[in-house]
């Protein structure tokens, strides 16, 4: 028997919570039934194309039902889940369908364009599936619509739910590029500690059950959990990791059609599906829905009992607004990645953490660091960890480590270790801008700056932003160069051609010098100190404005 989300839900949708409502997308809602009989169609579809264990089927879509469905679908036959920020541009969308060996790629009618514009390079991709709104035709002529596929006959079905198939989560690497974590089903099955939480949590088990059968009986004497309503993208980790145990525990998940996000939106759906656990990231989510929320008073909030942010810190503020909210509120804040799900836990000391039972700090010889020393480490992450990056052995052999005998991630997360075990966090290892839960990496951005005309130099920081935790801003040299004369909407137009919209720096100022060292570095506290000066102090000249 396998622990495997695939088959879980597969088999919730076939027993007695056959009619329990699975997925609520804004008004509409599938029971898990009718969620079976869709992912099996989306299986036996996917079958008949010779897919086969590990295929790879991308997913470029906005957090809808279909994502889910397409998710559990490809699962029933063994293929591996990729996916796809919808932010990418060309260049970054056909690097990371090369790179990740994409073999059927679904993606929403907004995105048909760009899925045009590289079809004649995707020489490994041998299906498009577009998924569209309201029963219309496919914009593009050479991709099947998911709504046929939904009526795909599945008699013939053959499954592979074994676990160690594969959940590949896309990730930034340290230039940028995409790498492809691969967890396998059961991995991160006892990760997220699915038989112990939500749904779950009332049975007090302090271990997985023997069996996924097991697991299944006693799931059903549990009443299913109030609504999870993952705010953050399903094409994160954090969103598609609590969506998917959430509906391997029998329990409903709320997606919203809107592509931008809307406090108030998203709390008439709180009120109206009565949420009980929401997924954000950081106060890029939680500034504008506090605000909302107490602006409101009409009771939109009552329902939520949890709330889980991951991927960017919580202020403090805003941890306090939330539990005046609600005293009972179970308010998660976690360090965590695609690598590692979520290795520490905030605390109510601003920069210090919790670490997981699993995670250690060793310094850069890997002997452990003694609480209460003045050592600098780097967190490892243990216990139930990814097998790897999908065909990048270096960087698996460097970020997968095995240190007395154990398999670790290395974050790249420098903190020390305080006498209370507690880690004091010093920021990351690698160069890293992290904005609303975003990860900017410098050298991808530099590196387009320099090859502009214009200039000569680059350098990316991120400056400290009320709402998204940083800013990232740009430091540019190049001729005669200056703040009243960079065009900085011409640069930002630029950019965003070759790169997703929140890797364009919202500020650019020009420098005369960038000071570098002989060996080619720079002092970055100056940098950051230059730019910081730009701004307090700049007014652009009009028509020249940073935005």
């Amino acid at each position: 028997m396998s622990w495997n989300y695939s088959e879980a839900v597969d088999r919730i949708g076939l027993g007695p919570m056959a009619e329990r409502t699975a997925l609520i997308h804004e008004q509409q809602t599938y029971t898990f039934a009718e969620l079976r009989r869709r992912a099996r169609s989306i299986g036996a579809w996917l079958q008949d194309k010779g897919l086969k264990k590990h295929s790879h089927v991308g997913h470029y879509l906005r957090n809808t039902n279909a994502y889910l469905e397409v998710f559990f679908g490809s699962g029933l036959i063994g293929c591996a889940h990729v996916n796809i920020n919808y932010r990418y541009q060309q260049q970054e969308l056909e690097h990371l369908c090369h790179s990740l060996d994409v073999e059927v790629l679904v993606y929403a009618t907004e995105f048909a364009k760009q899925v045009a514009e590289i079809k004649p390079q995707l020489n490994k991709t041998i299906a498009y599936v577009e998924v569209t709104e309201d029963g219309a035709d496919p914009v593009n002529d050479f991709a099947v619509s998911l709504d046929d596929i939904y009526l795909y006959r599945a008699d013939d079905l053959v499954t592979d739910t074994a676990s160690d198939n594969q959940i590949i989560i896309a990730t930034g690497g340290t230039t940028g590029m995409p790498k492809g974590t691969q967890w396998e089903h059961t991995g991160l099955w006892h990760k997220m500690k699915v038989w112990g939480i939500g749904a779950m949590a009332a049975t007090a088990l302090t271990d997985a059950p023997d069996t996924l059968d097991d697991y299944l009986t006693l799931l059903q004497t549990q009443p299913a959990s109030k609504p999870l309503l993952p705010l953050c993208p399903l094409m994160h980790g954090t969103g598609l990791m609590m969506a998917i145990c959430a509906l391997a525990q029998g329990s409903p998940v709320v997606t919203t059609g809107i592509k931008r996000f809307d406090a108030d939106h998203c709390l008439n759906l709180i009120k109206q599906h009565q949420v009980g656990s929401l997924v954000i990231v950081g106060d890029a989510f939680a500034l504008p829905l506090l605000e909302s929320i107490e602006a409101r008073d009409d009771g939109c909030f009552d329902s939520v009992q949890s709330l889980i942010s991951s991927g960017a810190i919580l202020s403090d503020q805003s941890r306090t607004r939330f539990i005046q909210q609600n005293p009972d509120l179970v308010l998660l804040d976690t360090l965590g990645s695609s690598e590692t799900s979520g290795f520490a836990l905030t605390t109510e000391q601003a920069g210090v953490f919790l670490p997981m039972p699993t995670t250690k700090i060793f310094d850069d010889n890997l002997v452990e660091v003694a609480p209460g020393s003045d050592t600098i480490g780097i967190a490892y992450a243990g216990g139930y960890i990814p097998i790897g990056y999908y065909n990048e052995p270096e960087k698996t052999a460097a970020t997968f480590i095995k240190i007395n005998g154990e398999r670790f991630v290395k974050t790249g997360d420098r903190c020390t270790v305080r006498k209370d075990g507690l880690l004091a966090l010093l920021g990351r290892d690698n160069s890293v801008i992290n904005t609303g839960g975003e990860k900017v990496y410098t050298i991808e951005v530099e590196q387009l700056l320099i090859r502009h005309q214009t200039i000569s130099d680059a350098l990316l920081i991120g400056l400290p932003h009320p709402r998204f935790g940083k800013m990232v801003v740009a430091v540019v040299e190049g001729g005669e160069l200056t703040n009243d004369n960079l065009d900085v909407a011409a640069l930002q137009h630029y950019l965003r051609k070759n790169l997703a919209d929140y890797k364009v720096p919202k500020k650019i100022y020009a420098i005369d010098s960038m000071q570098r060292f002989a060996n080619g570095k720079v002092d970055y506290k100056m940098i950051t100190d230059f730019a910081a000066r730009c701004l307090e102090q700049y007014q652009p000249a009009p028509g020249r404005e940073n935005n």
